[in-house]
């Protein structure tokens, strides 16, 4: 009992290595990009680039360290076949292309410092599960977690959609709340105990707070992430995303927006609270946009 102080705590927190995003703004106001040991969830409707990035993150992952990369193994529990390995494929390509012109600039030999990370090698440094129900998914956790003790370097775990699959599977709202909490519970232990980063992906609902009309002033709905306060308090960091419609294509005929832009706001995290930042979705992947953070 008590082997740690708070300063010790802290130390293990500095010398974390953070999973890059490819959107700088994003990285640096999640502290250097998403932390290793926590639960994050990127939550969102359909096609705010949920996806999209857990794909990219799944390619990320396997950077090598001399380059600042986690250099591990990605695990992609997919619920609703949003998976794309020719996808990954493109991201693996620019990824890989973005990595060699880092170590040439600074004079590193390309082919000994991205030794075993290609375009080619990306897909199989990707394992993947279907799963349709809770009970696969309690399997494929034991399974991972079996694995990570035999020391299977995976540093990243994917659960993409927690929501599609608790509100496709589960009626009774009690019963989705216990599952919700046993399937975070598991995940997080591992996260703690092996350093992984881990993301789950979930809808967003409306919350309306004078539900029966009564109030004088009632507040406007609110955009909120789905299953709930028992959610909430598993997680360790909340990012919400989204297009933003204000920078449509047909506004303007910029080339800066020839493309759609999204947005990703920090509702919850561990170091810069409240925080906006724009970002595309390109051929390449992930990209961030040259703009002032809110």
């Amino acid at each position: 009992m008590f082997k740690k102080s708070a300063l010790d705590l802290w130390r293990e927190e500095e010398n974390r290595t953070g999973l890059v995003t490819f959107c700088k703004d994003l990285d640096l106001a999640l502290g250097s990009g998403i932390s290793e040991g926590m639960i994050t969830e990127l939550c969102g409707p359909p096609g705010s680039g949920k996806t999209q990035l857990c794909l990219q993150l799944c390619v990320n992952v396997q950077i090598p360290h001399r380059l600042g990369g986690l250099q591990g193994r990605a695990v992609y529990l997919d619920t609703n076949y949003g998976f794309s390995p020719q996808r990954v494929q493109e991201m693996a390509k620019a990824c890989h292309r973005h990595c060699t012109n880092i170590a040439l600039r600074y004079k590193l030999n390309p082919e000994e410092t991205l030794a075993g990370f290609s375009e080619a090698t990306a897909l199989n440094g990707i394992l993947y599960s279907h799963v349709t129900d809770c009970t696969q998914i309690l399997e494929a956790i034991a399974v991972l977690q079996n694995r990570l003790y035999d020391g299977e370097k995976i540093k990243l775990i994917v659960l993409d959609s927690l929501s599609f699959l608790i509100r496709n599977t589960i009626t009774r709202s009690l019963k989705r709340v216990k599952r919700v909490h046993e399937i975070l519970t598991l995940l997080h232990k591992l996260a703690h105990k092996f350093g992984c980063v881990v993301i789950v992906t979930n809808d967003v609902t409306t919350r309306v707070s004078d539900v029966d009309g009564t109030s004088e002033r009632p507040e406007a709905p609110q955009i909120v992430s789905a299953l709930g306060s028992s959610l909430t308090h598993k997680i360790n960091q909340r990012i919400f995303l989204g297009r933003d419609e204000s920078n449509s294509d047909c506004h303007s005929s910029s080339a800066q927006l020839t493309r759609p832009t999204y947005i990703a706001a920090i509702a919850k995290g561990h170091f810069l609270p409240s925080v906006t930042v724009a970002f595309r979705i390109e051929t390449a992947g992930i990209k961030g946009i040259k703009r002032e953070a809110t």
